[in-house]
């Protein structure tokens, strides 16, 4: 029940619901169920979560005191009555709007240094607009739940008719509700609501209130006996419908709409004599080839490529190293990146380490943003981590005077990039483990 104050007005909705459901197959719960949401209904800030709870409460309060405990929530909610009478003589009151006006007094010092009062009045005005909680939402122009509260206070007057044998009370409930209901009839004319009440709802009110006054005996069975019968049929009906889908559910086997159809001649046996689908393992083996593989840069032959200059230069250079056991072959793309024509541009290299240049690159002719490979290729004469370092020089066709230069980043060769795996005997290890330096023996002598 603490859901139904709250601002989630689909939970509370979906509450109401089970408690509906709940009163109407345990009786033994309605009791309690109906004393909780009698507590919780002024807590109540929803219009349509109101209206299911004055329904429930007017459908299944049956004793005197559920009965009486009701109206006076009504009574409460709704203020005092007549509706119309009492917003126009609160309107006309002078107090409505209380002001209170208070000195506050202070000393000062001034500019010469003498003492000062200074006075300020300050002024607090207090509205007291708490309107109840049914009276706001009918000066709203909600009548449709004032349908519904006459609806509740209908099933209410006739069922008291027949729990309590007190004729002056039966009397006196009876004309509060008709008193409440020609109130809302009252007040939906009137221009006091924000939207005038609709003559539906002014047509059920008046039906309302012929009902209580007449008291026929087939409306009072239609208001206290087929209203809830209906309700029962209608929850035996949900619950049979909801079994006969069940059961149904059980028998239907349920497949996709795309899903694929095995023919059964196209069904080969396999070794471990397995029926499997030749049509689909020709797809699997034609899609798993078209699958893209996360691939590691540093494995791949992107990281064998080397920068040599950078994109703002005249020339731009790149190199691709080719390791093959001692030998290193250097593939220099060389691209123009001025509409100039360039004369005579050669690759200068130079190795710093056991490297040695076996081929010196031509020199070439290069068209204005053209580009092309040479090559260079480093002989490597010992194991040890070696750098190749150098420029490219060229000349501008067209242009006299010295030739122009641009250095080249340095290519640090790896000891590893030219280091196999291989295999040898004990004997062939403890020899050339011995030809290293730091293993070689020297006798020292020492006076004694």
């Amino acid at each position: 029940m603490d859901f139904l104050a709250e601002g989630n007005e689909k939970a509370a909705e979906s509450v109401l619901e089970f408690v509906r459901e709940a009163v109407t197959r345990f009786e033994n719960l309605q009791p309690s169920i109906i004393e909780k949401l009698l507590d919780s209904l002024p807590s109540i800030k929803s219009i349509s979560v109101l209206h299911a709870g004055l329904w429930i409460l007017g459908e299944y309060c049956s004793t005197e005191e559920q009965i009486r405990s009701m109206l006076d929530a009504v009574l409460a909610s709704i203020g005092d009555l007549p509706i119309v009478d009492t917003e126009i003589r609160e309107s006309t009151k002078d107090d409505t709007d209380t002001t209170t006006t208070t000195v506050v007094s202070s000393s000062r010092v001034t500019a010469d240094g003498t003492y000062a009062t200074q006075s300020a009045l300050s002024t607090v005005t207090n509205n007291n607009d708490d309107k109840p909680q049914l009276r706001t939402f009918l000066l709203d122009g909600e009548f449709f739940l004032g349908a519904a509260l006459a609806t509740a206070l209908t099933k209410l007057s006739l069922r008291y008719q027949q729990v309590c044998v007190d004729g002056r009370a039966r009397n006196k409930l009876t004309a509060q509700s008709m008193l409440i209901l020609a109130s809302i009839i009252h007040l939906g004319k009137s221009a006091l609501p924000k939207k005038p009440i609709s003559d539906d709802d002014v047509d059920w009110l008046s039906l309302c209130i012929r009902v209580l006054n007449d008291r026929s005996p087939i409306l009072v069975s239609i208001f206290t006996f087929a209203c809830r019968q209906s309700l029962q049929d209608m929850i035996g009906t949900i619950d049979l419908t909801k079994l006969k889908l069940s059961e149904a559910e059980k028998d239907i086997v349920k497949t996709d709409v795309d899903a694929l159809i095995n023919f059964s001649h196209i069904l080969s046996n396999v070794n471990d004599g397995q029926a499997v689908d030749e049509l689909e393992l020709s797809l699997l083996q034609a899609t798993e080839g078209s699958k893209k593989k996360d691939t590691d840069v540093s494995t791949t032959a992107l990281s064998k490529v080397y920068q040599l200059t950078g994109f703002s230069d005249p020339i731009y250079a790149e190199a691709y190293i080719n390791v093959n056991q001692y030998d290193i072959v250097l593939d220099v793309l060389v691209v123009n990146q001025t509409p100039d024509t360039l004369q005579n541009l050669t690759l200068e290299l130079a190795t710093l380490g056991d490297l040695k240049l076996v081929d010196k690159p031509s020199p070439i002719t290069l068209a204005g943003n053209d580009f092309c490979n040479t090559k260079a290729q480093v002989k490597v004469a010992s194991t040890e981590t070696g750098i190749i370092f150098g420029n490219i020089v060229y000349d501008v066709s067209g242009v006299s005077g010295d030739k122009s230069c641009v250095v080249l980043n340095d290519i640090h060769i790896d000891i590893m990039d030219y280091i196999v795996p291989a295999t040898c005997t004990d004997t062939e290890f403890r020899k050339m483990w011995a030809e290293f330096e730091w293993e070689n023996k020297g006798f020292q002598c020492r006076a004694t």
